[in-house]
C-alpha cells in the first residue's frame, strides 16, 4: 500500500542500524512501534501468501510448504536504492512462536546466508516490534552502495509492512458495546 504523499515513512532510514560483518555481509537492527493490536500486526507479519500485493519490492510471495508453526515461503522482487537495482529471490525455512517470534533461515535463493528474528511485543501504543538480521547476499552490488541499500529497502519494507497493519485496522468495523 502506498504511502500517502507529503505522509512520513512508517520507519525511516534513521532508525536503521546497519554494519558490515566479518564475511562482507550486513548486521541489520531496527526496532519499530505499529499503532495496532498485536494480533493484527502478527496477522499482517505472517501473511505471506499476500505480502508481495503490499511490499513494493517484491514481485512475488508464496508459502511453498506449512506444517503446523514450520513454513517453507519463496519470494521474489528488487532492491532498488538510486539508480542501482537487483533482483533478488530467498526461500527461507520460518518458525513461528505464534504472536512473539518468527524465525527465519535462509535455505535457497540468490541470497547466500540469511538469518532473521521477529519478535512482536505488547506496548501501551500499540505494538512494538524487534528485528534483527544477518544477511549476505550472493548477488553483486557496488560497494558504495551496500550498508545505504540495505537500510533503504529495510525502511521501505517495513514501512509498508506497518502501513499495511494501518490501512487493515482502518478498514475494520467499530465495535460498539451491546
Amino acid at each position: 500500500m502506498p504511502v500517502t504523499a507529503g505522509a512520513p515513512p512508517a520507519v525511516t532510514e534513521a532508525a536503521v542500524h546497519v554494519e558490515r560483518t566479518a564475511n562482507g555481509g550486513f548486521a541489520v537492527d531496527l526496532v519499530m512501534l505499529a499503532r495496532v493490536p498485536p494480533a493484527l500486526a502478527w496477522a499482517v507479519l505472517t501473511d505471506f501468501e499476500h505480502m508481495a500485493s503490499f511490499v513494493p519490492n517484491l514481485t512475488r510471495s508464496q508459502v511453498l510448504s506449512s506444517q503446523g508453526n514450520l513454513l517453507q515461503i519463496s519470494q521474489k522482487g528488487i532492491a532498488r536504492y538510486g539508480p542501482f537495482s537487483t533482483e533478488f529471490e530467498s526461500i527461507r525455512d520460518i518458525q513461528l512462536t505464534p504472536k512473539r517470534e518468527i524465525r527465519a533461515h535462509g535455505s535457497g535463493g540468490n541470497v547466500r546466508q540469511m538469518e532473521s528474528l521477529m519478535q512482536v511485543e505488547a506496548a501501551d501504543e500499540g505494538t512494538r516490534l524487534r528485528y534483527h538480521a544477518e544477511v549476505l547476499p550472493g548477488f553483486w552490488f557496488p560497494p558504495w552502495v551496500g550498508t545505504a541499500l540495505v537500510r533503504h529497502e529495510t525502511a521501505e519494507q517495513f514501512s509498508a509492512v506497518i502501513n499495511e497493519m494501518q490501512r487493515r485496522q482502518a478498514a475494520q468495523p467499530l465495535r460498539t458495546a451491546p
